[in-house]
């Protein structure tokens, strides 16, 4: 109980600041959009690029990641077959719900908690495919979807390659391929290099989840169409969760951890992110509460995988 508290609490004690603020009127929607401008386009990116540039790469590892990038392609597809179930206008944002996972503030912490630190690579690799996936075509659909512009293919293929966090995400992999950044972390400015890192990407936690705080809004008619995504998510993350499991057993082998990184990792919610890059706020305050619910099925998830391999 202890471990589910450390992962947990500092999460609600965010959320519900933020809750706290809007109802108290401390916080006004203009400075939230500002928060999301600060966070979608400078602490993100640079977070994105520290994590895979320092990460290790080997064959297995794109294996992995080619499983998952396919597995997200499917899941986000199977997400417009099974839109119909939510209404208007909150049916659109349901593709985004069904797909894509949020690994730094939830998915990570769970892991590490049951498996411990030194285990960290093995839910990492999943989120490469997740972070390539999630801030490319992923985010600018929803940017479509979202707004009142018409974008085409073109148009949305150039909105994603010059999307902040995409391009973090290219140079993170080309870095971590080369292993500049970790011979620089080796050298004399590596200590100079944390400390400017640090400084810049230790409010992101907690700016994004003051913004899901923010705009939770757990009334009745909101609850209905929340509850009825939660349950496509479940549907399709259970179908998605079989099918790695036995893909990567046929070609990268069988692991107790890689196996719990993958039912910890696909049991999170959607990227806490995403309502960053929602502009209308019935479309921020419908992902926010999803996922404020759905946070509690990550948790009964690692309870039960706790329960079992402790």
């Amino acid at each position: 109980m202890i471990k589910i508290l450390e992962a947990l609490l500092p999460v609600l004690l965010m959320m519900g600041l933020g809750a706290f603020c809007k109802a108290r009127g401390w916080l006004k929607q203009e400075s939230i959009n500002g928060l999301k401008f600060l966070a979608t386009k400078i602490i993100l990116p640079v977070a994105i690029f520290h994590a895979l540039s320092t990460a290790d790469y080997s064959s297995s590892i794109f294996k992995i990641v080619l499983i998952m990038f396919c597995m997200l392609l499917i899941s986000f597809g199977a997400g417009f077959l099974v839109k119909g179930f939510v209404k208007p206008p909150y049916r659109k944002y349901v593709p985004f719900l069904v797909s894509v996972y949020e690994g730094g503030m939830m998915a990570y912490p769970l892991y590490t908690n049951l498996c411990g630190t030194e285990n960290l690579s093995q839910i990492a690799v999943l989120d490469i495919a997740g972070l390539l996936f999630g801030f490319s075509v992923y985010m600018s659909l929803l940017r479509a979807v979202d707004g009142s512009e018409k974008m085409g293919v073109r148009d949305i293929c150039l909105d994603a390659v010059k999307n902040p966090a995409f391009i973090a995400t290219v140079l993170g992999i080309l870095c971590g391929l080369t292993g500049i950044v970790r011979e620089l972390l080796e050298s004399s400015a590596g200590d100079l290099y944390l400390i400017c890192e640090s400084m810049i990407t230790s409010p992101l936690s907690a700016i994004i989840l003051l913004i899901v705080g923010y705009e939770l809004k757990p009334d009745r008619a909101l609850m209905i169409p929340c509850l009825k995504t939660l349950l496509l998510r479940m549907a399709v993350q259970a179908v998605m969760i079989l099918g790695v499991l036995a893909v990567v057993h046929r070609f990268a082998g069988r692991n107790q951890l890689l196996d719990l990184a993958v039912l910890i990792y696909m049991s999170a919610p959607a990227t806490f992110s995403l309502q960053t890059f929602v502009k209308t706020e019935e479309g921020s305050t419908y992902i926010a509460t999803t996922n404020s619910l759905y946070c509690f099925i990550s948790i009964a998830v690692y309870a039960i995988a706790a329960f079992f391999v402790r």
